[in-house]
């Protein structure tokens, strides 16, 4: 019994300090009164969003298609018009223009140092190759020497 009465002497402190019942109502009361504020506040932020929504819909939809129609049109016209202008100035600055005497006589000159290069070019391919062909001839015939002296001298 004595520790009984220990032991509750023990717990009254935690029972008059212990606010945790008090606090955990405090902060579920604040929060039933935030959420239903702010439901409300919500509820109506939405009921005003779907009244613009309509009249926007309803209003300034069929303004926006009359208006689109009347100015695309216009704006169709107006390209068209430019495109052929700018086809009417490509066309003008087509004309074919000859190359003046100097011009040709250049390229003529080029085109003839070009083929003479290209000649000079062949026949120097072809020099390399005889000169190829001739040094293998010469290999063959000292190996073919070399094989007879080799095979006398055993």
């Amino acid at each position: 019994m004595i520790s009984q009465v220990g032991r509750e002497l023990y717990k009254v402190p935690l029972r008059v300090l212990d606010h945790r019942v008090f606090v955990n109502g405090e902060i579920e009361a604040f929060l039933d009164n935030f959420e239903v504020r702010r439901n409300d506040s919500e509820v109506e932020k939405l009921f005003q969003v779907t009244e613009t929504v309509g009249s926007l819909k309803y209003d300034l939809s069929e303004r926006f298609i009359a208006l689109g129609q009347q100015n695309l049109t216009a704006l169709g016209t107006e390209v068209n018009n430019l495109l052929c202008g700018v086809n009417n100035l490509l066309e003008k600055a087509k004309v074919e223009r000859t190359a003046s005497a100097q011009l040709q006589e250049a390229r003529q000159s080029r085109e003839q140092r070009r083929s003479e290069f290209l000649t000079n070019l062949q026949h120097g391919y072809a020099r390399i190759e005889n000169s190829f062909e001739e040094k293998e001839e010469e290999i063959a015939e000292l190996y073919s020497d070399l094989q007879l002296k080799l095979s006398t001298a055993k």
